[in-house]
């Protein structure tokens, strides 16, 4: 039609490149990959294997040298310890795009608009050629991995792997941590936990406590309180064959209400006892504080010392059995006592007579906790059993470090489960890493790295491995892994050559 003396097209779309012209498939940079539906003119999400990556596009100059070692060397590891058969299990059917974001999640802790560039440059692209890394397709890969038959399918495989390859022990760690996040979705919401207020998600985990892996993850808006969480949790667990028998928990899990239902399961406990139930917790103290403090009863634990007694109790609505171990931290009362008496030097001498009072309510409680249990350990072991409850605290470090979990970087609450399902893939790897090498670390720099520097140059026929690094060869060697010396390519194919 003609506007102002020129001829303009009406109602005309622009689709893009055709992918696939018989399924109506398209790729465009804003869009993705999509499909487009002609009779109603929608567009609607292609199916996963269909890919967006521009292959033969000659004006696109190929990275000749990439980044080799860190890659290979986690593609052998997941295959040698059987992980493939987890995340087969997941059952996307782009397989060489969930490869890559495992991979993507493990060694870097970039943004995922970055994680196209990072795979231009790197062996996951010869390993995995068909994934489709575009922005658009990680957001409806994550909002995949979000659904809930998808997580059931992943749970269900991971604790059959564990069982089968880790610990077949059902005594569990169960904790929180919370992941701050400003974005309006749901499961966003104010958080008031130990008294730090924050908007954010929760993250509840449970943790095998033998082997310190994790079992199942759940996220929660971030104003329901861990007490809360604790018989979902643990009725989650048992859909996935984990018949819980012990559990270790923080004081925020310790209600008349848990503890009631603990021993309905059959469930033992270990958990230190929260100051919120004043009754039991004032009578504890009044029956064991008197000869606490005497050379019997104290323990040295870790470079600690600490008074522990133990007092037989009753605890819930149904007033069951249990042992409580009080406690006084002599290093613990010091630094409170130390912080009192700062704070007191502040003060005018009329603020300071009539704080009195207060002041010797923190002198007279400082460095006491309270450990309770449904079982009567030995007084000299039980800082060992609760304390192995940490082993969930460094599996949150190990997530919020070196498996990317924070920040979230996700705008709606099904990838935000997406991306807790990788984070969770990405810290079993690490951890396996971890516990092998018997050694921790705080960033995937420092462990990945000298894999990183071991590069490959990509010819025409061929693919040559540069030779590992002493720090490489180190890794290569615990997992009994072996590099070729050269690939052959046969179109998406490789053949490994040792010269």
């Amino acid at each position: 039609y003609r506007e102002n003396g020129k001829i303009r097209k009406k109602g005309t779309i622009y689709l893009g490149r055709v992918i696939d012209e018989k399924n109506f498939i398209f790729f465009s940079k804003d869009r993705g990959v999509f499909k487009f539906d002609l009779g109603n003119n929608l567009f609607l999400d292609a199916p996963e294997n269909y890919t967006g990556q521009l292959k033969n596009d000659q004006r696109k100059k190929p990275t000749l040298i990439l980044d080799f070692g860190d890659s290979y060397f986690l593609s052998q590891l997941i295959r040698n310890i059987k992980y493939d058969e987890v995340i087969e299990a997941i059952g996307y059917k782009n397989s060489d795009t969930i490869y890559s974001m495992i991979m993507f999640y493990i060694l870097t802790n970039y943004s995922c608009m970055h994680c196209n560039t990072w795979y231009e440059g790197n062996f996951a692209k010869i390993l995995y050629p068909n994934a489709d890394l575009h922005s658009q397709r990680i957001s409806e890969f994550l909002k995949f991995l979000g659904r809930e038959d998808v997580r059931q399918k992943f749970f269900r495989a991971h604790i059959e792997w564990l069982k089968k390859n880790i610990c077949n022990d059902p005594a569990i760690v169960i904790d929180s941590t919370g992941l701050p996040n400003d974005i309006d979705i749901e499961l966003t919401n104010i958080s008031n936990h130990n008294g730090k207020i924050s908007n954010e998600v929760r993250m509840v985990s449970a943790v095998q406590r033998d082997s310190g892996y994790p079992l199942i993850f759940r996220a929660i808006p971030g104003n329901i309180n861990d007490v809360s969480t604790l018989s979902t949790t643990i009725t989650t667990l048992g859909e996935y064959s984990v018949n819980t028998d012990f559990t270790l928990l923080d004081a925020g899990y310790v209600s008349d209400k848990n503890i009631d239902e603990l021993y309905e399961a059959n469930i033992d406990f270990v958990a230190r006892l929260p100051e919120k139930l004043k009754n039991l917790h004032k009578s504890i103290v009044e029956s064991g504080s008197s000869d606490l403090k005497t050379s019997n009863n104290l323990i040295e634990f870790m470079g600690r010392f600490v008074y522990v007694k133990d007092v037989e109790c009753r605890v819930g609505t149904k007033q069951n059995t249990a042992y409580a171990f009080l406690c006084y931290d002599v290093a613990a009362a010091s630094d409170e006592n130390y912080k009192t008496i700062a704070n007191a030097k502040k003060l005018s001498k009329k603020k300071l007579k009539e704080k009195h009072s207060d002041f010797h309510k923190i002198f007279e409680s400082s460095g006491i906790f309270i450990i309770l249990s449904s079982l009567p350990f030995k007084r000299e072991g039980i800082l060992n059993v609760y304390y192995n409850r940490l082993i969930v605290e460094q599996y949150f470090d190990l997530e919020k470090g070196l498996s990317r979990l924070i920040p979230l970087r996700v705008h709606s609450e099904d990838r935000v489960l997406g991306h807790l399902l990788l984070c969770q893939i990405a810290a079993t790897i690490n951890l396996y890493v971890q516990k092998t090498l018997e050694q921790s670390y705080n960033n995937s720099v420092e462990l990945y790295l000298g894999l990183r520097n071991q590069k490959c140059t990509v010819y025409s026929t061929r693919i040559i491995t540069n030779e590992a690094q002493s720090s490489a060869t180190i890794l290569y060697d615990k997992f009994k892994i072996k590099y070729p010396n050269y690939f052959d390519k046969q179109g998406d194919k490789l053949q490994a050559h040792n010269s």
